[in-house]
Parts: C-alpha cells; sequence; structure tokens
C-alpha cells in the first residue's frame, strides 16, 4: 500500500496518508496539488488543523551507504530509504583541485621569471632565502622573490574537519532535513560505534598499548621511514631527498609509512620513467570508512540536537542493532537497520509494514571547474607522431622529448610542434542529476555527451538522445530520488 505524503498550506508536514481515494478526491476537487511523484508528496490549497502525532526517525550511518526511516509510535513504518553517498569521490577531487591550483602558480612564477629577464630585473648576486613556519630549512629563492607561501598563515579553526569527513555530515544531515520536510519528525536515533583500530588489527591490544604505535616518537610519517631506512635511498646509499608512493595516490595507494619509501633525486626520476621496479607491495588503507565515520558522527550528533533538541535524540551502538533486527526476523541491509534503530528510540519492541525503501543517489550539484583538459603536446617527424610531452607523464606508455633525445640526438632539430591546447568547460552546463522530460516521460540525467548537445540515461543506451529535444524540468538537488 503505498504511503502518500502530505504538506499544509504553509509548508508545514502533515501525517501521511494511505487513504489513495480521498486523496484522488483532493486532487481532483483542486484542493490539493502534487509536488512530487518520488516519493509521493501533495500539498493542501487550504489551510489545516496540523493535528500530528509523534514520529521517530533513525539513521544507520555509512560513508558510502546510509539508511533512514521513520516509524510511529506502535512501530508501523512510514518511509524507507537507502542512500547512495559520493563520499569517495572528495579525496580525488580534492587532489584533482590541488593539482589544477600547484600547475596554475608555476605558470605564474614561469611568466614572472620570464618578465624578469625581459626587462633585466633578475636578482643578481647573493641568493635570497625564505623561511617558512613549519619547514626546518628555509626556502631558496631563484632569479626572482616569489610571494611568500599562503599556507605559511593559514590556522585551522576549532571543530575543523577534513573535507572527506565534512560532506559527510552534511550528507547526513540533508537527508534528515530533507524527511523533515515531508513528515513531522519529533524524534531521532542514530548508531555510533567506536572503531579500535589497532584491535582490529592486533586482537592482542589492550589499554595503553593504543599510545604505543610504531610512529610514537616521530613528529611525522616522513621522520618514521628516514629512521627506518636509516637516512639512505631504497635504491642505492645516498641521502634520502624525496618520499615516493609505492602505489600511486591516483590508483588507491594509501598515505601510511607502509605505502611509502624514501629515495634519492636520481632514483626518484628513474622510478618515474620505469627503469626501476619497486619490490615493496604497497598496501591500501584500511579502515578508512571506519576512520571518517568516527570523526563525523559526533558532529552529526550536534547538528541532531540542534534540530530536535538533545531530550529527543537517542544514539545506540551495533550490537543493540543487530539484535533487534535478528529478532523481528528482518533482513540484513541500511534500510531495515534504521528501521530497528528509530525502534529502539521509540521504545518499541515490534515493527510493521516494512515497504521497498526509496533509492536515494547523490550526485555533484556544482563543478566551477573553468579548465576542462590540457591537450599533450605533440611532436612530429615528417608528418609522424615520435613522442609527447617534454618530460614523461604519470603512466605515459610512448616516448617523451627528453628520451627521443637520448635515442636519435641528431634528429630533434628536425622535429615539429604542437602545442597544448586548454579545453574549457561551459559554466552554464546542466549537471548530471537533473530530471528532465523527454517524450513525455521523466528521466534522471546520468552524464553528457558531444559537448552537452546530448543528454545520457540507461534507458538510451550508449549514444544518449539529443538535448534539444528534452525540457529541464528540475536542476540537480544533490539527492535525487531514483525509485
Amino acid at each position: 500500500m503505498e504511503t502518500v505524503y502530505v504538506i499544509n498550506k504553509d509548508g508545514t508536514p502533515l501525517m501521511p496518508t494511505t487513504r489513495m481515494r480521498h486523496v484522488r478526491y483532493l486532487l481532483n476537487k483542486g484542493k490539493a496539488r502534487i509536488v512530487s511523484k518520488k516519493p509521493y508528496v501533495i500539498r493542501l490549497k487550504y489551510q489545516s488543523k496540523g493535528i500530528t502525532q509523534p514520529l521517530y526517525g533513525g539513521t544507520d550511518v555509512g560513508r558510502t551507504n546510509i539508511g533512514n526511516a521513520v516509524i510511529q509510535k506502535d512501530g508501523t513504518v512510514v518511509y524507507q530509504d537507502h542512500v547512495e553517498t559520493r563520499n569517495k569521490e572528495i579525496p580525488d577531487l580534492m587532489r584533482e583541485r590541488a593539482g589544477h591550483r600547484r600547475q596554475s602558480r608555476a605558470g605564474e612564477r614561469k611568466g614572472l621569471q620570464r618578465m624578469a629577464v625581459k626587462h633585466k630585473t633578475v636578482q643578481q648576486g647573493r641568493v635570497r632565502e625564505r623561511k617558512i613556519p613549519g619547514c626546518d630549512k628555509p626556502i631558496t629563492l631563484h632569479e626572482i622573490v616569489n610571494d611568500e607561501a599562503r599556507f605559511a598563515n593559514r590556522i585551522r579553526p576549532d571543530g575543523w574537519l577534513t573535507p572527506t569527513a565534512k560532506q559527510l555530515v552534511l550528507t547526513h544531515t540533508q537527508c534528515v532535513k530533507n524527511i523533515c520536510k515531508i513528515l513531522p519528525v519529533t524524534h531521532w536515533a542514530y548508531e555510533w560505534n567506536r572503531f579500535a583500530f589497532m584491535r582490529m588489527e592486533d586482537g592482542t591490544v589492550y589499554g595503553t598499548d593504543f599510545q604505543n604505535g610504531r610512529l610514537k616518537g616521530y613528529a611525522s610519517v616522513n621522520d618514521y621511514i628516514y629512521a627506518r631506512q636509516e637516512g639512505k635511498c631504497f635504491c642505492c646509499d645516498n641521502p634520502i631527498e624525496h618520499y615516493h608512493h609505492v602505489v600511486p595516490r591516483s590508483k588507491g595507494g594509501s598515505n601510511t609509512a607502509d605505502n611509502q619509501i624514501g629515495v634519492c633525486e636520481k632514483c626518484h626520476h628513474k622510478i618515474h620513467r620505469g627503469k626501476i621496479t619497486l619490490s615493496v607491495d604497497g598496501i591500501r588503507k584500511k579502515y578508512n570508512a571506519l576512520s571518517i565515520l568516527n570523526q563525523a558522527v559526533p558532529y552529526f550528533a550536534l547538528e541532531l540536537f540542534e534540530m530536535f533538541g538533545t531530550s529527543n535524540v537517542f544514539a545506540c551502538d551495533g550490537y543493540e542493532t543487530k539484535e533487534y533486527r535478528e529478532s523481528n526476523g528482518l533482513r540484513k541491509a541500511h534500510d531495515n537497520d534504521a528501521v530497528c534503530i528509530a525502534a529502539i528510540g521509540a521504545g518499541c519492541k515490534q515493527v510493521s509494514n516494512i515497504q521497498k525503501p526509496y533509492e536515494v543517489k547523490q550526485f555533484r550539484r556544482h563543478n566551477r571547474q573553468i579548465l576542462r583538459a590540457n591537450k599533450r603536446r605533440v611532436y612530429k617527424l615528417d608528418g609522424k607522431v615520435v613522442c609527447y610531452n617534454r618530460h614523461k607523464a604519470e603512466g605515459q606508455t610512448v616516448d617523451s622529448l627528453e628520451e627521443f633525445r637520448e635515442k636519435y640526438p641528431n634528429q630533434v632539430g628536425s622535429l615539429t610542434v604542437n602545442k597544448s591546447k586548454h579545453v574549457y568547460n561551459d559554466m552554464q552546463r546542466v549537471m548530471p542529476g537533473a530530471i528532465f522530460k523527454y517524450r513525455g516521460e521523466l528521466y534522471i540525467l546520468t552524464g553528457t555527451k558531444n559537448n552537452g548537445t546530448r543528454y545520457c540515461n540507461k534507458a538510451f543506451g550508449a549514444s544518449g538522445v539529443a538535448a534539444k529535444q528534452c525540457h529541464i524540468v528540475r536542476q540537480n538537488t544533490g539527492l535525487v530520488y531514483l525509485q
């Protein structure tokens, strides 16, 4: 039996109903209008008395999958959903942004150096140095005096969270706010498990052993690696100059000491050119999702306190959820766990009316990236491509100009160059997650092709449909109901 959610004329949520015949009567008589069909929500065109009953919500917290549910005091389920987040994209996006900024600032420095050479203002004589906070050695300034690094004057405020944890807090909070727009929820419960990673790794770790990890006594991971290798390069006996990730971060490698080695400048260059193959097995970061939850859940709880009040927020642990789920014969699922958590908070012993959950997917709402791609520099000999880029890029299999010069030093002067080109994004483009109408049916945009001229959805296959034949009904709202 489908549940219809009702909103009063002034926008406040009312109790849901399953009286479809009465709902059709209100719609036919013009006393209500449809707000959305997923979930099915109507809004009254007259002001109702607004009499409601207590409703109890519950959240099964998670990094990739979140479960939410709302029940009545007697255990009747009135709402269930399963949310698929995009939290795992955040670290990659942050690294991509850092790469763009690094490239942009490097270009600015090169431009200033060229101007200094042109106007003959290159600094002569003594070498200038700048002491940056947090660095043991001063930074040498060559040719020009660069601006002071911005990070030297930045201080993290109290309550600062990593971008991944912050996005997770915002996602959980927005899920609750969206539900409260269609249901008059008065209480909320959540599950919180404090994960002890060292004990998960080694069951013999107890008490003060948690404070005695292998990094104890070292100021950073680099210091630990330096001591582990006695200051010598992993591949030779030269002093350590770089700290290299065995499994690159772009391929899922961790930032822990298990996945890093210290190498000299010469060996570091050879590793990136593929002349040295490392025999160390990189270890992917363990328990990443649990670590983020440990950071995010307390802040999510603070948001719940602000919305419902301290006395109306309840926390339970995973053992209680499992025990309740098994006693009610429910299968293991995020939405069912959310039902159990809500029931524990409500104090009811049994739940009923378990329904198929709404599937919700989170899409990226904004993309302010102006530069979409930077096409590589191409070198040709007699019209035939022989190499790419001055230096070999990560993952590049074709020779670079540097390698071509080593093999054929007499032919470098005959090369023709196609310089790299910038490809820019259309800042007015439609983002995935938008809802569009095509031939009278509504679809969710999963992507675009051919510079936005074709809209993609699973129903249309790989080619998609022409954008000019579609009409955008609603832009991306972040959390989109799929079914």
